[in-house]
């Protein structure tokens, strides 16, 4: 029998498919890390709280005498509440065919679903990071439209400080075309100005005190300077992952699951400051 047009020919090409895996260009997942999560672990269901205290200092005062009196002040105690209140969750039905694939491709499906899982909670903390518009206001633009420069770092340093946010610990975080700005800026890349630093890396480490980090899930000309004390993340201990066979549902597979219990919590808005044009 003859082949005698171009989808007859087709339909007699195997098909290959190579076990290795092409990795997937993926947005930025930081924040969970860089914010507090000393309460890590502690959570063990949906809706669970933590408190957390604070001592707050009393004024003290300078005596003249050591016979003079000195007065005493009630011992006050700042308290808040975060509570697991969110689930993030992600999950692929598989085939049996993608069964026989490697072990290779079972990794990278629970990575891609962690990857997934740590995106909405990326976002999440990214929507509780409010700056405070009160006198001074956190929330501030560049001196030039869309052009971050140095002096623009120098402003955030400024407010956090005033603020007495400590100075150990501080990040700022750049959409790439705020990260960009700073490349161009000779006093940030130069070896002249920074020692240990160079344009030619295409990479800024630190200046004024910050820890600078590109971040790609952030809109074009915003950046974040913040201490990690500024927000709470409570969460499980790791994610959870769980796989169900499909054929009480009529289909031949598994759903493969993964899902995080979790909580964010804004303990202070004057210890962080949003940049944006």
């Amino acid at each position: 029998m003859g082949v005698n047009g171009t989808t007859e020919l087709a339909n007699l090409i195997p098909v290959i498919t190579s076990p290795k895996i092409y990795a997937e260009l993926r947005n930025s997942v930081m924040l969970a890390n860089f914010f507090e999560r000393e309460y890590e672990g502690e959570i063990s269901s949906f809706g669970q709280q933590v408190k957390v205290n604070t001592i707050v200092a009393p004024s003290g005062e300078i005596l003249s005498s050591d016979k003079a009196e000195f007065a005493s002040a009630d011992l006050q105690v700042d308290q808040f509440s975060i509570t697991c209140d969110k689930i993030a969750v992600a999950s692929f039905d598989i085939t049996d065919l993608a069964q026989i694939q490697s072990l290779e491709f079972e990794a990278q499906v629970v990575e891609a679903l962690s990857y997934s899982i740590r995106l909405k909670m990326e976002n999440q903390i990214l929507a509780a990071m409010l700056p405070s518009t009160s006198s001074p206001d956190h929330d501030i633009a560049p001196a030039a439209a869309s052009d971050l420069a140095a002096a623009d770092l120098g402003s955030l340093r400024t407010l956090l400080s005033t603020a007495k946010v400590p100075v150990n610990g501080r990040g700022l975080f750049l959409a790439p075309s705020y990260y960009g700005d700073l490349l161009s800026k000779t006093q940030l890349t130069s070896l002249d100005f920074v020692p240990g630093q160079s344009g030619a890396s295409g990479v800024l480490s630190n200046f004024m005190g910050f820890n600078i980090m590109e971040h790609n899930l952030l809109a074009a000309d915003v950046g974040y300077a913040c201490h990690p004390s500024a927000l709470q993340v409570v969460m499980q201990r790791g994610v959870t992952v769980k796989v169900s066979d499909l054929h009480p549902l009529g289909r031949l597979g598994y759903k493969v699951s993964a899902h995080m219990i979790f909580g964010v919590k804004l303990a202070d808005n004057k210890r962080l400051a949003k940049i944006s044009a």
